[in-house]
């Protein structure tokens, strides 16, 4: 199966809060990937040695590896998380794609003919051909286009995203450039009010971002505030530790904290 019906399954099946196991089969310089959930393969199919691997990997919660004739199998059971679909090619796109993949979120990178598959180590998926845009995109996709100055196929993609419905569809651009884009969406149908409610440009959080790694932290910072729901504001501001100082003055609060983060990449 290629990689984008990989992407568009994991995105799907995440976007349901649904477990599933990626089953990668290796012979020689060949490499196979399915899925397994609910019980069943959903791609392809599987001998019933492996899919029974694979439920027990997924019960266990567990990667197993077994040795298989001409090569192995590699299962890996996975918690449902959040995917991004990135529209570029560039050094902003390529800083957005790596840490994105660090915070743990399948990552699918799309291009026009522009995109090198070496700039993106650790994606889930890799295509140059922007149609394939329409068949990932779905209204649980997040869409970030970014191409630095801006490209040709920058107003496909957003209008391909928009029609699809997803609901987080980014841009970066000038504030001159957002609104171009945003006439020119209009101008193509999209109605001024799903824009508003959809379209999010320019792109990423106010933190006076200047290197391309800071502009990316910042289009993620966003990303996550609009999945998770939060003000943007400093959690200084947010949580106050000033409203609860005479409590600490009077030994009245203790020094321990009960709060464990977790990591979608575990």
């Amino acid at each position: 199966m290629s990689s984008c019906e990989i992407f568009a399954l994991i995105s799907k099946l995440s976007a349901e809060g649904k477990r599933f196991a990626i089953v990668s089969i290796y012979k020689g310089n060949r490499l196979e990937r399915t899925i397994v959930a609910d019980g069943k393969v959903l791609l392809g199919s599987l001998d019933k040695e492996i899919l029974e691997l694979s439920l027990e990997a997924l019960e266990k919660n567990q990667v197993i590896q077994k040795d298989i004739e001409g090569g192995k199998v590699v299962i890996e059971p996975i918690e449902p998380r959040p995917a991004i679909i990135i529209v570029g090619s560039g050094v902003i796109a390529k800083f957005t794609a790596k840490l994105a993949v660090d915070m743990g979120y399948y990552v699918g990178v799309i291009g026009n003919g522009d995109v090198r598959e070496e700039d993106f180590q650790g994606v889930q998926a890799i295509s140059n051909s922007l149609s394939l845009l329409e068949q990932l995109v779905s209204e649980d996709s997040i869409v970030i286009v970014a191409n630095e100055g801006g490209k040709p196929y920058d107003l496909d993609a957003l209008y391909i995203s928009m029609k699809k419905n997803a609901k987080f569809v980014g841009l970066l651009a000038s504030q001159r450039r957002a609104a171009l884009m945003i006439s020119l969406l209009i101008k193509r149908g999209i109605p001024i009010e799903e824009i508003k409610k959809r379209f999010h440009s320019p792109l990423g959080l106010d933190v006076e971002s200047k290197t391309a790694e800071e502009i990316a932290l910042s289009i993620l910072a966003e990303v996550v505030q609009f999945i998770r729901g939060g003000t943007g504001k400093p959690l200084q501001e947010v949580k106050n530790p000033y409203l609860l100082l005479d409590d600490a003055m009077a030994g009245k609060i203790e020094d321990k904290c009960m709060f464990i983060p977790k990591s979608m990449s575990e």
